[in-house]
C-alpha cells in the first residue's frame, strides 16, 4: 500500500522530508532490466566502491566525497537497480565513521540523493551478460518485471524443493546456518576449530567423519600466524600446499562486523573467493560495539549474519565465557538469538574435552560429544560413545539400507536421500532421517564403485 504521494505504507518521516516521492521508472532501450544478475552485479560494485571511497576519504574532502557518492548511487537508486534505505544506511554508516558531524551527514546525503534520483540512470548494457528483451517502455510491458530485493516465496518452488538439512561436520557444523561455539579462555576451541576447518577445506577425515570439501574463510583476531596457527598446522600434518582452500585472514584490519561497511567488505570477500565457511575468531573482537548492550548483536545479526545466511553461508562464531562461566557467553542476551546452534566446550581433565550443545533451532540427535585431544599427529579423537558408531559402519549400514530398499547401485544422492528419508540409520535407532548427509554421499560412491579395492568405504577406515 502507498499513501497519497507514492510512499510505501509504514516509511519513516524524516525520509519523506528529506527525499522526493518515488517515481515509477522505464526501462528505455540500451539499458537492461533491473532484475537482470549484470544490472545487480554492476549496481552492487559500484555501491560497495563508493561506500569504500568514503570511509577512506582524508580530513578535508569528507563532506564533497559524500556529495558525489550519494549522486551517483542517487542515480542507480532512481533507475530502479539500488535500494534506497540500504543506500542512505551504508553511506551514512561510511560518512559518521570518518568523524562528519550527523547533521552535516545526513544534510549533505540529502542534497546529493535527492539530486542523483532526479536524473536517474540504469545499467549499461553488457555484450558479454545480456539482459532480457524489453518489449515496452513500461514495467507493466516489460517481460521481466523490476526485481526490488522484497520479491514473495514461490510456494510451489518451495514446496517442490527436496532440499534437506545438510551438515558439513554432523553435529556441530550444520551447511547454511550461524552456530557458536564457546568455553573458557585457553581452553583450546581455537585449536579445535583450526583442525576442523583445514580438514573442511581439504575433505579430509575429522572427529570421525569425511566432510564434503568446502572453502572456508577463517578471520582470526586472537592467534599469532607465525607462533601459533603456522606449527599447528604442521603437527595436524598439514603441508601448506593443502591448504589452498583455506582462506585466512590474520588480525585483519576489517571494519566492525555490527556496521554496514564491516558486512559490506566481508561479503564482498566471501563472493570472491566463493566461501562456504565463515569462521570468526572470537566473535567479541569483530564488533565495535558493546558485548553487554543487545544492540550490538541485533546490530551484527542484521548488517552481517542475515547476509551470510540469506547466500547460504555457513558461519561459527567462536566466544568465551562470561565470569560465572554457568552462564554461558559473556555478552547480552541477543547473542543466542540470532544463532541456529549454540555448543559449549569444557574441560573433561586429562586433555579430554566435552562439547554440549546448549540451544538448537534445528534438530540435532547428538547433543553430547566427548574428545581427546592427541599429539602424533596433533588432533581430536571422539570417544567410545562419544559419537555413535564409527563412520566406516555409518557408511556401511547405509548402504545395507539402500540395498534393502532395491535402489539401484548407479543412484546419485538427491535420489537416494529421498528413498531414505524415514529410515533409521540402525535398527536400536528410533528417529527417522538419521542419516548423515556426507555418509550418504560415501554410500552413493561405494555402491557405484563395486569391486574396486579403492573405494570410499575402504579409505574412511584407515
Amino acid at each position: 500500500m502507498a499513501d497519497a504521494d507514492g510512499w510505501p505504507e509504514g516509511t519513516p518521516l524524516f525520509v519523506k522530508t528529506y527525499w522526493p516521492a518515488p517515481k515509477p521508472r522505464t526501462t528505455t532501450n540500451g539499458w537492461v532490466s533491473p532484475a537482470s544478475k549484470a544490472a545487480q552485479a554492476y549496481a552492487r560494485a559500484a555501491y560497495a566502491n563508493e561506500v569504500r571511497e568514503m570511509a577512506g576519504t582524508p580530513q578535508g574532502r569528507r563532506n564533497d566525497r559524500l556529495n558525489v557518492a550519494a549522486f551517483n548511487l542517487g542515480q542507480l537508486v532512481g533507475g530502479g537497480v539500488l535500494d534506497r534505505y540500504e543506500v542512505v544506511d551504508g553511506l551514512r554508516e561510511a560518512a559518521l565513521s570518518t568523524g562528519l558531524p550527523p547533521a552535516e551527514v545526513d544534510s549533505t546525503l540529502a542534497s546529493g540523493m535527492r539530486a542523483g534520483e532526479e536524473q536517474a540512470r540504469g545499467v549499461p548494457e553488457r555484450e558479454e551478460e545480456p539482459g532480457p528483451t524489453v518489449v515496452g517502455d513500461t514495467p507493466s510491458q516489460q517481460q521481466d518485471p523490476p526485481n526490488d530485493g522484497l520479491m514473495p516465496v514461490d510456494w510451489p518452488a518451495a514446496y517442490a524443493d527436496e532440499t534437506h538439512e545438510d551438515w558439513i561436520v554432523e553435529p556441530l557444523i550444520p551447511a547454511r546456518r550461524l552456530v557458536a561455539l564457546f568455553s573458557p579462555p585457553k581452553l583450546g576451541k581455537s585449536l579445535l576449530m583450526l583442525e576442523l576447518a583445514a580438514a573442511i577445506s581439504q575433505g579430509a577425515p575429522v572427529l570421525g567423519r569425511v566432510p564434503e570439501q568446502r572453502r572456508v574463510l577463517y578471520v582470526d583476531f586472537e592467534n599469532d600466524l607465525t607462533g601459533d596457527v603456522v606449527p599447528r598446522l604442521r603437527a595436524m600434518g598439514h603441508a601448506a600446499e593443502d591448504l589452498d582452500e583455506l582462506k585466512y585472514l590474520s588480525f585483519p584490519s576489517l571494519p566492525d562486523l555490527d556496521t554496514a561497511m564491516g558486512g559490506l567488505v566481508l561479503l564482498d570477500k566471501c563472493d570472491l573467493w566463493g566461501i562456504q565457511l565463515v569462521v570468526i575468531d572470537t566473535i567479541s573482537r569483530a564488533v565495535g560495539g558493546e558485548e553487554n548492550v543487545n544492540d550490538t548483536w541485533l546490530s551484527f545479526y542484521r548488517h552481517t549474519g542475515v547476509h551470510l545466511k540469506g547466500r547460504g553461508i555457513a558461519t561459527v562464531r567462536l566466544d568465551h565465557t562470561g565470569k560465572d562461566e554457568a552462564k554461558g557467553m559473556r555478552g547480552g542476551s541477543a547473542k543466542y538469538g540470532d544463532v541456529d546452534a549454540v555448543w559449549a566446550m569444557t574441560s573433561a581433565g586429562d586433555d579430554k574435552f566435552r562439547l554440549e550443545c546448549m540451544a538448537q533451532r534445528l534438530p540435532i540427535t547428538t547433543k553430547v560429544l566427548l574428545v581427546k585431544r592427541q599429539l602424533q599427529p596433533l588432533h581430536h579423537e571422539v570417544e567410545a560413545g562419544g559419537l555413535g558408531p564409527v563412520w566406516g559402519e555409518e557408511v556401511s549400514s547405509c548402504v545395507k539400507a539402500l540395498d534393502d530398499l532395491a535402489v539401484p547401485d548407479g543412484t546419485g544422492f538427491p535420489d537416494a536421500s529421498k528413498a531414505l528419508r524415514g529410515v533409521a540409520k540402525y535398527p536400536s535407532t528410533a528417529s527417522p532421517n538419521a542419516f548423515d548427509t556426507n555418509a550418504v554421499r560415501a554410500a552413493c560412491k561405494e555402491r557405484q564403485g563395486r569391486g574396486d579395492t579403492t573405494h570410499v568405504g575402504v579409505r574412511y577406515d584407515r
